[in-house]
Parts: structure tokens; sequence; C-alpha cells
């Protein structure tokens, strides 16, 4: 069984951490306590401390785990915290048994035929946690269906600006995130990206996935009724966080195969204030 911090914040370094900042004590100490479990079920798979098999049967546990907090039997200290959070927002069973799957996927596939296969993907991974901040963070005009299509929405935007900003490091552990039906209509090949050959083929892929990420950042702000925009400044800091290493990528040619491109601590927290000013309708 692995552990980690339980009810960590992230770190100063991470895209979350600023967003983190915008929250109350107790709704800070919630989402520390979902990022804990997040963190923890990662690490199983990209933490390099199990084999496949092992990993497999950590995540056996969580699943069981999760089935426990809902029963009121939660037995590891992550649940044990969060347990309070659940009965106290109203933290959909969904996002933790949806979070513990999508993590299993990496030990399963390392290939996408089509966006909507990757999605599946990005539903769990990012989309499932998206489920459970809203509700962290509060809303009050947004129905419940468009609350829903704005968590999934950010989760796609958050988890596509991932997967660009991390195309070299995956091939590390031998993954290619980007839809292969992409890869083909743009002619890139696998090779081409195993090689990390910096392709106009390989640029004009990258820039139809950036698009899409935009695109899914457009929808999720409309998907959000206005007056509820204050209660999610903290995921807006993050969108425009993300958002702006996404453009940052596209900036630098998509050359990602042999850097990771970062925002520098500074232009972070002016696109935090930018966001919060935002939030309240100033632009």
């Amino acid at each position: 069984m692995t552990t980690v911090a339980v009810g960590a914040a992230p770190q100063k370094s991470s895209n979350f951490y600023l967003g983190f900042l915008f929250l109350s004590k107790q709704r800070q100490e919630a989402l520390g306590a979902v990022y804990g479990f997040a963190r923890v079920v990662d690490d199983i798979v990209d933490g390099g401390e199990f084999s496949d098999e092992e990993a497999a049967k950590e995540l056996d546990f969580w699943d069981q785990e999760v089935e426990r907090l809902f029963e009121g039997k939660q037995e590891h200290p992550i649940t044990i915290a969060i347990e309070p959070h659940v009965k106290r927002f109203n933290l959909p069973e969904e996002g933790f048994v949806e979070l513990v799957k999508g993590v299993r996927m990496d030990l399963e596939k390392s290939r996408y035929e089509t966006f909507e296969d990757l999605e599946q993907y990005t539903f769990g991974v990012a989309g499932a946690v998206g489920l459970l901040c809203v509700e962290i963070f509060g809303y009050k005009k947004t129905s419940a269906e468009d609350i829903r299509a704005y968590a999934l929405a950010m989760g796609n935007a958050f988890q596509l600006t991932n997967i660009l900003r991390d195309v070299g490091e995956d091939l590390e552990r031998g993954r290619i995130y980007l839809p292969l039906a992409d890869l083909k209509e743009a002619g890139c090949s696998e090779e081409m990206i195993i090689s990390r050959r910096h392709t106009p083929e390989f640029k004009s892929l990258m820039n139809r996935e950036y698009q899409r990420a935009k695109e899914f950042y457009r929808e999720a702000r409309s998907r959000l009724h206005p007056d509820d925009r204050v209660s999610m400044t903290s995921a807006e800091v993050m969108a425009h966080v993300y958002e702006a290493l996404l453009d940052q990528i596209k900036e630098e040619d998509f050359r990602v195969q042999f850097q990771r491109v970062r925002v520098p601590t500074w232009r972070k927290l002016i696109l935090a204030v930018k966001a919060w000013l935002y939030c309240r309708g100033v632009f």
C-alpha cells in the first residue's frame, strides 16, 4: 500500500498551487484531501516503484477503498481525511471511481486510435477530478448539466495541455497520447514521434491538438453561469495558467520533444490577478 502526505497542498512549483490559495481554509482542506488521493493513485503507475502487476493490485486496493469510503468504512489515512468533505461538499463517488479507472488505463494502453478513445482517458485522469473540484468550489446558478460539462471540458483542456507539454517525457515511458488518426491525417508517422523529428507534419499535428484544447477552454467558460465565476476563481486561476502554458508551447514552435515548456512564476502571478479580475467582470 502506498503512502503520501495526507491533505497536502500542491507544491509551489505546481500549476495548481495558485488556485489553491484562493480558497477558504475549509475548501483548502477538502481540495488538499482530494489532491492527496489523486497524487497517490497516479504515483502507483508513474512513480516507478511498482511493476505493472503490482500496480494493478495497488489500484485494486483503491477501488475497494473508494467503496469502503462511501459505506463509511474507510481504512486508509487519505480516505479518512476525505470522508468529512464527502459529506460536507457532497462529493460524487463517480469522481474517485473514474480517477482510479483512468490511471489504470496507463497499464493497459500506450496508444489511442481516435480522440474519442483518448477522451475516455482524459475523463478519468482529469475530468473526474473536475467533478470533485466544482463541488468543493461551489456554484448556485449553473445547472447540473452545465456544471458537469464545465468540469469535463476543463479536464479535457488541462489534460490536452499536459499531453502537448509532455510529448518527450511520455516517450520515455513508451507512450504516445496523440490520437493515431490525427497523426495519419497530418501525415505524421509514429516513427517521426519516436525519433523526435521536428517536421512540418509534426507541427501540423500539434497545432491541431492546440486548437482542440483552445476550444475546450472556450466551451468550459461558456457553460458556467456568470454569477458563479467568483466561486470558481480557483478554477479560473488554474485555467489561465494552463492556457498560458498551451500558448507558450505554440510560441516555442511546439519544440517539446527534448524540453518541458514552463510558465515562469512571475507570469503565473500576473495570470492569477487577471483571472481574479475576469471572474469579477473587470475584463
